[in-house]
């Protein structure tokens, strides 16, 4: 009984055995078919497309030329197409194996010249302030792969002002007491300018002491304004100094690194102590009276007082001369 159990064991023992082998077959065929494609990506990214790179100017003046660049290295493999975006929209295309290699697709405000356009830059003329925004390059290598890979960087197009910048103060010297207040002004541009405040070139922080405000709108005039209070930390600073008779007050105004002016005004300091008014001189002690009988104790005061007495003594007499004289007439 023990070897009728052990020969039906053997038997099919050997069926599991053959019948595994195309399995077998069929793993090893799929390795061999994953190695070869393995081997030849590597073969033929080797001489591919890569480094690919974008050179986009960051900022054009409105009007100008911009031209925009795609560098790679396509080694041994074959360029297949070169394509330029605005945003997501396609203007330029460059396909070398046509039989006119560059194409121009009518996008808005995009106007491509052909002459200075080829597999690696595209020349826009006469750029307007529409077209800031981002740039895409797509390059494609060509058969079997095409490969193809793509950058993109923003191009800033700038309307500079007409007009330089003002600034106006509300006082030309201040005390220790007193508010600074000043006002930089700029004409239209594009994009709006950025403006900065300093004293003596020190940068000046908004804080609850210094106020500063900033008014810009895309296409209209730029303010800013600034307001000193008198316990502010960068006018404390300078009336602690014995010897600073003066500061300079400057806003600095930019605009997207292609545009920088600076306006000053120089601020007197008056160092002299905050002086009270008497209030005799405002009329507020005139009816008081003291024990020697002068409003303020002041030998001045009683003097004046005389005087006007005997002013008015003199008139008296000579009024009863002149009546007189008249009488014998």
């Amino acid at each position: 009984m023990a070897s009728k159990r052990i020969r039906p064991e053997g038997g099919e023992g050997r069926r599991m055995s053959n019948a595994s082998r195309p399995g077998a077959l069929h793993t090893a065929f799929n390795m061999l078919a994953l190695s070869w494609i393995i081997i030849s990506e590597l073969l033929l990214s080797a001489h591919c497309l890569k480094d690919l790179k974008i050179f986009v100017p960051e900022a054009v003046l409105m009007g100008n030329a911009a031209t925009l660049s795609c560098q790679y290295d396509l080694e041994q493999a074959a360029l297949y197409a070169v394509r330029w975006y605005f945003g997501q929209e396609e203007f330029y295309r460059y396909v070398p194996r046509e039989a006119k290699p560059t194409f121009v697709f009518a996008v808005a405000g995009i106007n491509v010249d052909l002459s200075n356009s080829d597999a690696t830059s595209v020349t826009l003329k006469g750029v307007t302030r529409e077209l800031s925004g981002t740039y895409q390059c797509e390059v494609s290598e060509d058969a079997p792969l095409f490969h193809t890979e793509i950058r993109s960087a923003h191009m800033q197009v700038v309307e500079m002002p007409k007009d330089d910048p003002v600034m106006q103060v509300d006082k030309k010297v201040i005390g220790a007491n007193d508010n600074l207040k000043a006002v930089c002004t700029l004409g239209p541009s594009y994009p709006p300018a950025n403006i900065s405040w300093t004293v003596n070139g020190r940068v000046i922080y908004p804080t609850p002491q210094q106020r500063i405000t900033h008014d810009a709108y895309e296409g209209s005039t730029t303010y800013s304004s600034l307001e000193l209070y008198p316990h502010s930390q960068v006018l404390l600073d300078f009336f602690e100094g014995k010897y600073q008779r003066s500061v300079t007050l400057k806003c600095t105004v930019t605009i997207t690194g292609m545009y920088h002016k600076d306006v000053q005004q120089r601020i007197g300091l008056n160092m002299a102590p905050p002086t009270t008014i008497s209030p005799n001189l405002l009329g507020l002690e005139g009816s008081k009276r003291y024990a020697n009988g002068d409003p303020d104790n002041s030998a001045l005061t009683g003097a004046s007082q005389r005087c006007c007495i005997c002013c008015g003594a003199f008139g008296a007499i000579s009024l009863a001369i002149f009546t007189m004289a008249m009488a014998q007439l």
